[in-house]
């Protein structure tokens, strides 16, 4: 008897981590990537274009920024094996609006060592829609801010989201996490248009987290009652980052589905 794959059929024959891009005029043709060495193994990079480099770890840091020219505008997928970390900052505002940066349409992780999502990372990267990581447990602040045409996103168990992963990414529908964890500030903030958040495990939510979310209207927690995410319970409660309350700017009629039942965003409690 045949066994079926437990691999998504979107893993199956790839491997490595895999990055979409078009370059235009705009674009130019020069790419420039932040990549992190994973367990300080040589990466090995596929540009898309007949070439193909390897990325010796060759300093303390584990990690460093790679330039590669391309010989023509068009579409190319560029292919990484060994990668811990992949983007194009290696902090928060280090590199920021660089035409090269709208290039990049979708990031795909086959592989599972994609592990970290640096703060600034993918900031305000105009055109990226897709973002796949299965394997990543770390991410960094305003990894994913503004960007506006991100639609859909997987990530792992990810243990802290530091402030803004996801603010203001308007185009937001589909969003797949294994836990999430410890949350701060402004994390979907401004995410108009998702409707429901699967978040499994999260310990803390903090101020902002779903303000301005108006089609948000459930969202899932594994492992807490529904007390415990309101905030009223004698213990286990969800805590309160900066201070800041249930239902952290979530509307009114938002749910939150815990073990027991559903809590309103304004705070009437169902049990089930």
């Amino acid at each position: 008897m045949q066994i079926a794959s437990k691999q998504p059929l979107w893993c199956i024959g790839h491997s490595g981590t895999e990055v979409m891009m078009n370059l235009t005029p705009a674009t130019g043709r020069r790419m420039k990537f932040y990549f992190e060495w994973y367990k300080l193994r040589p990466i090995d990079v596929d540009w898309g274009d007949g070439k193909h480099q390897t990325v010796a770890a060759n300093n303390s840091e584990g990690a460093a920024y790679v330039t590669h020219d391309y010989p023509r505008y068009g579409k190319f997928r560029l292919r990484a094996v060994d990668v811990r970390g992949l983007s194009f900052s290696e902090g928060d505002g280090w590199v920021q609006d660089e035409p090269y940066m709208n290039a990049v349409t979708s990031v795909v992780d086959y592989g599972g060592t994609l592990t970290r999502l640096d703060s600034g990372g993918w900031k305000g990267c105009a055109n990226l829609e897709r973002f796949i990581a299965p394997g990543s447990t770390w991410m960094g602040q305003r990894t994913f801010y503004n960007c506006r045409k991100l639609k859909e996103v997987v990530l792992g168990k990810i243990g802290i989201h530091y402030d803004g992963s996801f603010e203001n990414c308007t185009s937001l529908e589909d969003y797949t996490t294994v836990s999430t964890g410890q949350c701060w500030s402004y994390i979907f903030r401004g995410c108009t248009k998702i409707r429901e958040l699967r978040l499994g495990n999260v310990t803390q939510f903090a101020t902002q987290d779903f303000q301005n979310t108006p089609n948000l209207m459930d969202i899932w927690i594994d492992g807490k009652t529904v007390e415990q995410i309101k905030q009223v319970a004698s213990s286990g409660n969800i805590a309160s980052g900066y201070g800041a309350k249930f239902p952290w700017n979530a509307n009114a009629n938002c749910r939150f589905h815990g073990t027991n039942g559903i809590v309103l965003g304004n705070g009437t409690i169902i049990h089930s």
